[in-house]
């Protein structure tokens, strides 16, 4: 039933649109790394940065991303950041988002747009392999057309990881809600090729002493 209403939302979607950040939407904090990011839309970059482990502290994370839209003339500079909020152990995680995001149209009318966004994802997995589900929310403002428009976003995604490199698929699904208009249905599909640094092995050399 999830995969149908994804899909419908999908085909009667006019514009696709992506904007809250998605390397943060996971129930997990991931470990730091570089992305690209590919959609029917648009290409994209992005990085997650996690914060180094402390002890008693859960998780965090902070990313950013960069998008570019040639089909409809629109740079959106996206970031967030990440709450683990459960303890990390097993396979079940759950971590909350919140960030800003700024859109710019360079085509036809120019405009620029702002606004804060908070998501809430849980997922089921480890650092190799993750399924997530989640919902996103915005409050945007516009300085030409206005506003405030409010998105709202259901996700669905999975993510891989083999040595140095993941691979990330999320779609996501929903609706604006803006004042004196009609609702808009919205969804797109976002594909992310990821690079997580040289996997070191420990040596004999590198191991720590025995006692």
């Amino acid at each position: 039933m999830k995969a149908l209403v994804f899909s419908t939302a999908l085909l009667l979607a006019p514009v696709a649109a992506a904007e809250a950040p998605v390397l943060t939407a996971r129930g997990r904090v991931d470990a730091s790394h570089l992305s690209l990011l590919a959609g029917p839309q648009g290409v994209g970059l992005g990085f997650l940065l996690a914060a180094p482990p402390m002890p008693g502290s859960r998780p965090t994370a902070f990313g950013g991303e960069l998008f570019v839209l040639p089909s409809t003339g629109v740079l959106e500079l996206r970031g967030a950041g990440q709450w683990q909020l459960t303890s990390g152990e097993g396979v079940f995680h759950a971590s909350a988002q919140l960030g800003l995001t700024a859109h710019g149209v360079v085509r036809g009318p120019a405009d620029l747009g702002a606004g804060p966004h908070a998501g809430l994802t849980a997922s089921l997995g480890g650092p190799r392999l993750e399924g997530f589900l989640g919902a996103q929310a915005g409050l945007e403002a516009f300085l030409r057309t206005g506003g405030p428009r409010v998105p709202l976003r259901a996700l669905l995604g999975a993510r891989g990881r083999l040595g140095p490199w993941g691979l990330t698929l999320t779609a996501r699904a929903g609706v604006d809600l803006e004042g004196g208009l009609s609702a808009s249905w919205r969804g797109d599909v976002l594909l992310a090729l990821s690079w997580y640094g040289r996997v070191v092995e420990p040596t004999a050399a590198s191991a720590p002493p025995r006692p």
